[in-house]
């Protein structure tokens, strides 16, 4: 069984001539923005600009969803950032107790420095856990992002101006983010803070 294979030819004569002249003249002369001659160009071309609208849409609903998902990791990963902000100032109170001489000398004296040295190593160790760690201040440059400058003070021989001198107050990163700035003294000198 043989098959006949369809013949691809155009046909010739005026009959051919007269089916493709007017539709080059009907494209030449139509105006911008009308409907191919042709129902399947048309077609295919709506569904092309609609394709491209989906896939746009797609692409967005994509970038929405992993902003979403970014928004709720951030979140998550500080979600203790409220407790722990609110858990400094007893950390600084056992600090300033764990500094003063209040406890007075004898065995009561030295007992109550080692309950609160106590308190204060587990609540930091906590604290820790959770990502908190101290902003190194002393020594180092001023830098606005990690400081707060309280006061200027005069550079002694060899000190840099705008080198950090004293911390009156330190500072707290939680993870990668500043949780609170350390208060400190800088060096007075050209170039230092303003």
């Amino acid at each position: 069984m043989t098959r006949k294979k369809p013949h691809l030819e155009e046909p010739s004569g005026t009959e051919g001539n007269s089916t493709t002249a007017p539709e080059g003249a009907a494209e030449a002369g139509a105006p911008e923005g009308a409907p191919p001659a042709n129902p399947l160009e048309a077609e295919t071309a709506r569904l092309r600009a609609r394709e491209e609208e989906l896939l746009r849409a797609l692409a967005e609903m994509t970038n929405v969803q992993k902003r979403r998902r970014q928004e709720a990791e951030t979140a998550l990963r500080y979600a203790t950032e409220s407790l722990v902000l609110d858990l400094l100032p007893v950390l600084d109170d056992l600090e300033r107790a764990l500094a003063s001489d209040a406890g007075g000398a004898g065995d009561a004296g030295d007992a109550l420095r080692a309950g609160v040295t106590l308190v204060r190593d587990r609540l930091l160790r906590v604290l820790r856990q959770e990502g908190l760690s101290p902003i190194q201040a002393k020594g180092a440059p001023f830098d606005p992002t990690l400081h707060d400058a309280i006061a200027l003070a005069p550079a002694p021989a060899g000190v840099a101006p705008g080198t950090v001198l004293e911390e009156a107050s330190p500072g707290y990163r939680l993870k990668e983010r500043v949780l609170r700035h350390a208060k400190v003294v800088v060096a007075d000198g050209e170039g230092a803070v303003t």
